[in-house]
């Protein structure tokens, strides 16, 4: 299989692919309970434009649930060729089930974690990858892979030593409204989009029923519902970030990153 050639028909602008043994002991054990055969993960995303945080909420999250819903047909379209290969795969989920780690709400498998091992980028202070050409503005979606999935050669195109994307300013911190970034990362129920869907009263129990799998489980077919429902309220913590541009490219560099 041409990965290459499937993410540029796809319209991807990065991706990777990272094996097991170079993630995290917390993320190695969370992809091998969602796929036991896992063997890597295939890492890949999309840039939202810079204007499109500037348009009005319901128009901006429109957007970026388009973006977000076309890396999920992305994903469930590699499971599939590499299905056809005899291939163990699983594409991780859009929307459900999610897991509460420490009071954290996180996803089955940490995208963005796994893309920082894998070369795409860095986590900033804000919590968000940190890509080097797309800055924070990267959505992300994946594919858990077992033995046979193809490889590909690392270009992340800085090329040598390269100055960290974040440097630890706060401007992220001091940005968001709420206060939902602090030392520990970010209280997601604090955070002006959440918090507008489930109030301070109700947390308790949803972060008890986000503990459940079963229940989680059972509400996965109405997320998708819910997400088209809600709004994005605000997006400071990207917009606020000095490397919400990414850094200039040379205009012969690959339009995408792979690794």
């Amino acid at each position: 299989m041409d990965c290459a050639k499937f993410f540029g028909d796809e319209g991807i602008d990065a991706f990777a692919r990272v094996g097991l043994e170079e993630l995290p002991d917390a993320d190695r054990v969370s992809v091998l309970q969602f796929l036991p055969a896992a063997q890597s993960v295939i890492v890949f995303g999309k840039e939202v434009p810079a204007p499109v945080y500037r348009m009005p909420p319901g128009e901006k999250t429109r957007e970026m649930l388009r973006i977000a819903e076309s890396l999920d047909g992305t994903a469930r379209r590699l499971a599939g060729l590499l299905g056809a290969e005899d291939i163990a795969s699983r594409p991780v989920p859009l929307y459900l089930p999610v897991r509460v780690v420490e009071g954290k709400v996180q996803g089955v498998v940490r995208l963005k974690k796994i893309a920082a091992a894998a070369g795409l980028g860095e986590i900033g202070m804000n919590t968000l990858l940190l890509n080097r050409r797309f800055g924070p503005r990267l959505l992300l979606s994946g594919v858990v892979a077992g033995p046979g999935a193809p490889e590909f050669e690392r270009e992340d195109g800085a090329g040598g030593e390269v100055a960290p994307l974040c440097t630890g300013c706060g401007a992220c911190r001091r940005a968001c409204p709420e206060g939902a970034i602090g030392p520990d990362g970010l209280d997601a129920f604090r955070c002006r989009t959440v918090c507008a869907w489930v109030l301070p009263p109700v947390v308790p129990a949803v972060k008890w029923l986000l503990r459940r799998r079963f229940l989680v489980g059972g509400l996965a077919p109405l997320a998708p519902l819910v997400a088209r429902a809600a709004t994005i309220r605000c997006s400071l913590c990207v917009t606020g970030c000095p490397a919400l541009s990414g850094a200039e490219v040379p205009a012969n560099t690959p339009g995408r990153i792979t690794g």
